[in-house]
């Protein structure tokens, strides 16, 4: 699946709670996790500004959104029940990976620019994954750190 990139156009589309930039980025990444997740439990909830509710957690998306000629990654948290996560991540050792990378997500960042530059290229089971279509999202990240934090250095 190709990388989804939001655009400016595509923010003015979608009703937010908050008139901000990062709200309507929210509001309209939630809405594109919405149509591709069919049979997902529950509804898609961006944070917006608010911390995750008891006994759920935050999650981060690493999100791009093209300005002019310029592509920025930009971090969306989604709120997710347990039965949410689990729909998401079905191994409880990936779970347990998200607090840990949510904290890192300067790192994942530069590494997602890195990729996007050619200035790295990861080899084995991820790399395969990026060149069948994937892209170097927060689920890959947590999928793949293992192998990520072994190869990439910066």
């Amino acid at each position: 699946m190709a990388e989804r990139i939001f655009t400016l156009d595509d923010l003015a589309r979608v009703e937010s709670v908050c008139p901000c930039l990062s709200c309507h980025l929210g509001a309209a990444f939630a809405q594109h996790l919405t149509n591709l997740r069919a049979g997902f439990p529950g509804r898609v909830t961006p944070l917006g500004h608010r911390g995750a509710g008891p006994g759920k957690t935050a999650v981060p998306h690493l999100v791009t959104l093209r300005l002019g000629q310029r592509l920025l990654d930009v971090v969306v948290w989604e709120e997710m029940s347990p039965a949410q996560l689990a729909a998401w991540l079905p191994y409880a050792e990936t779970r347990a990976r998200v607090p840990q990378l949510a904290g890192r997500i300067p790192r994942l960042v530069r590494i997602r620019q890195a990729l996007r530059a050619g200035a790295f290229t990861l080899s084995g089971e991820a790399g395969a994954a990026l060149a069948g279509g994937r892209y170097p999202s927060f689920r890959f990240f947590v999928e793949h750190w293992a192998q990520i934090k072994k190869e990439f250095s910066a």
